[in-house]
């Protein structure tokens, strides 16, 4: 029996990725796990929304108001918690960019709702489509949104709405 102690493994980190790949990498580790989070909030709420709401209205109609009511504490939710933003909200860089991507996904969401319902009444598959549809549009409103957040602010560029 021998009186020296094991070897320690030594595990040495992978290096960071550089360039736009390190940027990427960085900007997921930072904020995507709770751009994620406010997402899967936002999916259990509208989800929610559209499977109740379809009891009483077809599933396109459904979507828009389930749409409508998820987005208001979604925006805010992402603007702050995710994005760090406080204080009154700017309409060019923050509000209109959020509204045009929610505005999008309403309108194809909904058209692809339209066809889905034209051949099934499942809501499940109607909630996935809605699902399938925002997600796409989830991950490309993740990168642009941060690029539009993070737009330096000068004095004569002031926020315009609270």
């Amino acid at each position: 029996m021998s009186s020296e102690a094991p070897a320690e493994h030594v595990i040495t980190p992978m290096p960071e990725p550089k360039g736009r790949i390190g940027h990427i990498v960085g900007l997921v580790r930072t904020k995507g796990l709770r751009y994620s989070l406010v997402a899967a909030v936002n999916v259990v709420v509208g989800q929610g929304l559209l499977f109740t709401l379809q009891h009483w209205w077809q599933p396109n109609v459904a979507n828009v108001i389930s749409v409508s009511l998820s987005s208001v504490p979604a925006y805010y939710m992402n603007r702050s918690w995710v994005w760090g933003k406080s204080g009154k909200s700017h309409l060019r860089k923050e509000v209109a960019p959020f509204w045009a991507f929610t505005v999008l996904g309403l309108v194809l969401s909904t058209l692809a709702i339209t066809v889905v319902q034209d051949h099934t009444t499942n809501k499940i598959l109607i909630l996935g489509t809605q699902l399938f549809v925002w997600g796409v549009l989830w991950v490309v409103r993740f990168f642009v949104l941060d690029k539009l957040f993070h737009v330096e602010v000068f004095e004569d560029d002031t926020p315009d709405i609270d």
